[in-house]
């Protein structure tokens, strides 16, 4: 059985609509494939600073998490968007559950460093695979938060990151990133189809690829390296599109590989 993992974030993650058609089509293709779902929400986390009167700060497409951050990222990565998502795929007669970083050792994180004060920023070095293959094992679909473990502490991953990690431990034989922007634009604002390690260091350097989709890219290229295949950066297309983009029929966004 085919092992698929999937990171969705930016709009599909607080849009109903799109996030009811997402979890319909997920539990249908849990039940073909071994489906692990990973999750960002940076809307939602910008949304409850407000209330703190926090005023959000990145660097290099990530965010600088203080102390106040942190919990707010933990309360509303780890509750309120996990919780949600997991609903939903349940509402679809999936058998999902979800899961933090933090939980069993889930990911295990150490300080970010090399990009400045990030604060409490993690970078994830481990990845328990053993408890994701409890849950293919049993048929449940885990839903992950990126809030990883390390030395006592909760650290914010950025969802790319945490995604990219536990793709390569899986060894998936699919890996899709569904962001805001349908694939990786070149210098005219068009989709690039195919992107290979050249071309995209050229883009990177040239500042063509940079704020929330360097990440993406740089986490793509370092899963390549350690053995994926190709890796997915598509838009929100509908489930259709989506159905065909991890069945490999068609493709509506970007494939690094």
């Amino acid at each position: 059985m085919k092992t698929i993992v999937v990171k969705i974030g930016g709009s599909l993650a607080i849009d109903e609509g799109k996030l009811l058609d997402f979890a319909k089509v997920s539990a249908e293709a849990s039940k073909e494939f071994r489906l692990a779902i990973v999750h960002g929400g940076g809307k939602d986390i910008n949304a409850n600073l407000a209330l703190l009167n926090e005023e959000p700060k990145f660097i290099d497409g990530l965010r600088v998490t203080t102390p106040a951050i942190m919990d707010m990222v933990e309360m509303t990565l780890s509750g309120k968007v996990n919780k949600k998502l997991v609903r939903m795929l349940l509402s679809n007669n999936a058998n999902a559950a979800g899961i933090s970083g933090v939980d069993a050792r889930l990911l295990e994180a150490k300080p970010l460093l090399g990009k400045g004060d990030l604060g409490s920023v993690g970078d994830v070095f481990k990845v328990n695979t053993q408890i994701l293959e409890a849950f293919f094992s049993a048929n449940i679909t885990p839903v992950i938060s990126p809030v990883s473990y390390g030395n006592g502490i909760s650290y914010n991953v950025n969802a790319d990151t945490a995604a990219s990690e536990i793709a390569v431990a899986l060894k998936a034989d699919c890996f899709v990133l569904i962001s805001d922007i349908s694939g990786v634009l070149d210098g005219n604002k068009n989709i690039i189809p195919h992107l290979n390690k050249e071309l995209a260091n050229n883009l990177i350097q040239s500042g063509v690829i940079s704020g929330g989709m360097l990440p993406k890219v740089q986490g793509a290229l370092e899963s390549i390296e350690r053995g994926l295949k190709s890796i997915h950066i598509v838009g929100w297309e509908g489930a259709e599109a989506f159905k065909n983009q991890i069945a490999g029929i068609a493709n509506t966004g970007t494939v690094i590989g």
